[in-house]
């Protein structure tokens, strides 16, 4: 009898404890949004996914302001831990560090980042794992040829994932620096590999408003088609600097795209490509529009501080090479890999 009116108890107390969290969730989301919103705002973007998290009137409200809030958040740099494979820290301007656990990272080298997703390569199976430090959504592109050699230089290493509305898949396009090969594959288990061929080395490949892009190694700029039937067309940009291109990268401001070439240490000359008018213009003097993010491991941008929730800076450092080949001051930050919130969940459509 004793044992049953504790067995009575033990339910009652789990009973009451279980109300009482429903209790709790109930009142936290019936929070004014307009009240929260402020709050929301203010956070950083580890907290702001555990913020969405809570309840799913917290959630409603995170997802309506998601491109607003990660739009607002400066770059943090990234990094790894040297004692555990699988610890990823991002640290933002204030010096905070937020960890995160990337699972698949174990026994993988991270070669790149594209669209908010880090890209991790498995040599022994030959398969590359894209994972988001932030929504923690993972990426598979199994059997990659064994017979194409990865560089895991992140230097040298390019990859970019687009999305294909034809295929209704996320597509992984892997090239490298001074090879004359592009290979892209579907995700998943239906994951087959195709190549196009070059007749020239390339130096980069970006894609932008739809399209692919890639610079030859003799500085000419090419349209990149990965149809039924891969393609290569020739642009006749105007004014595109053929020669004197030291290590030229192309970077996006999500409505522009530039070219950058280093021309000496965190020494920067920068090209705005023009496809309207196919024109593209040196930049002669820096503006306060864009600061230029680059990074050894393709992970570059053009950010407008504006659009930051606060616009100090730190380590500014850019130099733009004037018509005199005077160094002029502006803003270039620099470290081994840039994460961008704003690019964290937006997509790169192909037409």
């Amino acid at each position: 009898m004793h044992m049953n009116r504790y067995q009575n108890g033990n339910a009652s107390s789990s009973k009451s404890l279980k109300t009482s969290i429903i209790s709790s969730l109930s009142s936290w989301s019936n929070l004014d949004h307009d009240l929260l919103l402020p709050i929301l705002m203010k956070l950083g973007p580890v907290d702001f996914l555990a913020f969405s998290g809570v309840c799913k009137s917290w959630r409603s409200l995170a997802f309506a302001n998601l491109n607003k809030f990660m739009g607002s958040r400066r770059p943090m740099s990234v990094s790894f831990s040297t004692s555990t494979n699988n610890e990823c820290y991002l640290e933002d301007f204030e010096g905070r560090k937020f960890k995160t656990i990337l699972p698949h990272s174990t026994g993988s080298t991270c070669v790149g980042l594209t669209c908010g997703y880090l890209i991790f390569f498995r040599s022994i199976t030959c398969e590359f794992w894209l994972v988001n430090p932030l929504s923690k959504c993972e990426l598979h592109f199994p059997n990659f040829p064994r017979s194409y050699k990865v560089d895991t230089n992140p230097s040298i290493f390019r990859g970019i994932l687009v999305f294909s509305p034809s295929r209704s898949q996320w597509v992984l396009v892997i090239s490298q620096k001074f090879t004359k090969t592009v290979l892209y594959s579907v995700s998943g288990k239906q994951a087959t590999w195709r190549f196009l061929s070059l007749p020239f080395p390339i130096l980069d490949i970006h894609s932008f408003n739809g399209k692919m892009y890639t610079i030859s190694s003799s500085c000419h700029l090419y349209e990149v088609r990965l149809n039924a039937m891969p393609s290569l067309t020739l642009l006749g940009m105007k004014n595109f600097p053929e020669r004197g291109l030291l290590r030229p990268e192309f970077v996006n401001s999500g409505k522009t795209l530039y070219v950058v070439s280093c021309i000496a240490r965190d020494v920067y000359e920068a090209y705005e490509m023009d496809f309207e008018q196919m024109e593209c213009m040196r930049i002669e003097k820096p503006t306060v529009e864009n600061a230029f993010f680059v990074g050894d491991w393709k992970s570059s941008a053009a950010v407008n501080p504006d659009t930051w929730a606060k616009r100090q800076m730190r380590n500014e450092r850019l130099g733009l090479k004037d018509s005199d080949q005077s160094k002029i001051k502006g803003r270039c930050l620099i470290t081994n890999m840039w994460y961008f919130p704003h690019e964290c969940f937006n997509a790169n459509l192909l037409q």
